[in-house]
């Protein structure tokens, strides 16, 4: 990956948290990473390091949850991102949600939620060029038996196809950046591995930038190209990712590869 590559997305100096039972707890410190355009950019932790939440801070997704960002800067493109994203949101930037069970409708056909996430910017788009977008889109994330799947409620469909869907929302209005927070959870390994090769190929497909928030360094090492790791909401080593796994600096970060290495080596 080369370094000339203009700056897409940048954090600074962010702080952000949640408002529990009226108390603030701070989540995010001083959070700084610059992402630029074609690379992707590897977000690794364990489960309470602060990923998803630094996910929804960039997506405007915290005040959902009772969050709030407290103090720092996000900007796409050098423009103030923290005030943009309403309108930005699932065009310019979009993000894959781990757990498709809670984020598909499961009374609504999937085809018909697909149609619904198009539809919002697809203004002047006729009926047969929405289906023709939709149906190319099926085929990009690999969704075989078009008409079934179109016409299948979440239930109906396998853990990996939902996920597929998931991905199907978020790249049918060809997004610059896309976001991707833990998208292998709850995938048994074959369809893991298939979910993040099917994020490689679109990358290369779509010329996007691409965002992995994930507990595995493993992940961050064969599919990124920078990592940055957080532990207790602060980025505590950042860098190539293969040159992060190969010689950590941190001892959290050297932890992680020990957990992961010998985790390779059972497997």
């Amino acid at each position: 990956m080369k370094n000339n590559r203009n700056i897409i997305l940048s954090v600074q100096d962010l702080s952000a948290g949640y408002y529990i039972d009226g108390r603030y707890v701070n989540v995010l410190q001083n959070i700084s990473l610059n992402i630029r355009e074609g690379e992707t950019f590897a977000v690794v932790g364990q489960s309470g390091s602060g990923k998803s939440t630094l996910a929804l801070a960039i997506m405007g997704l915290l005040p959902i949850d009772n969050g709030k960002i407290i103090n720092g800067r996000i900007q796409f493109y050098k423009e103030d991102l923290i005030k943009t994203i309403k309108d930005i949101r699932g065009k310019e930037i979009s993000i894959v949600l781990q757990d498709p069970h809670s984020y598909l409708n499961p009374v609504i056909k999937v085809g018909r939620q697909v149609r619904e996430a198009l539809e919002i910017y697809g203004v002047g788009m006729t009926s047969s060029e929405i289906d023709a977008k939709i149906k190319d889109t099926f085929k990009k994330v690999k969704l075989d038996d078009i008409e079934r799947i179109y016409n299948s409620y979440p239930h109906q469909l396998s853990g990996g196809q939902k996920q597929r869907i998931l991905i199907a929302m978020s790249i049918i209005n060809n997004p610059k950046v896309l976001i991707a927070d833990e998208p292998t959870s709850g995938l048994d390994l074959p369809v893991q591995k298939q979910i993040l090769e099917l994020f490689a190929e679109l990358k290369e497909q779509m010329n996007l930038t691409l965002l992995i928030i994930t507990h595995n360094i493993l992940i961050a090492k064969k599919f990124s190209d920078t990592a940055a790791v957080l532990l207790n909401g602060e980025v505590v080593e950042t860098g190539n990712s293969e040159e992060i796994f190969l010689k950590p600096k941190h001892e959290y970060t050297k932890l992680l590869c020990g957990h992961a290495a010998r985790m390779y080596r059972k497997g």
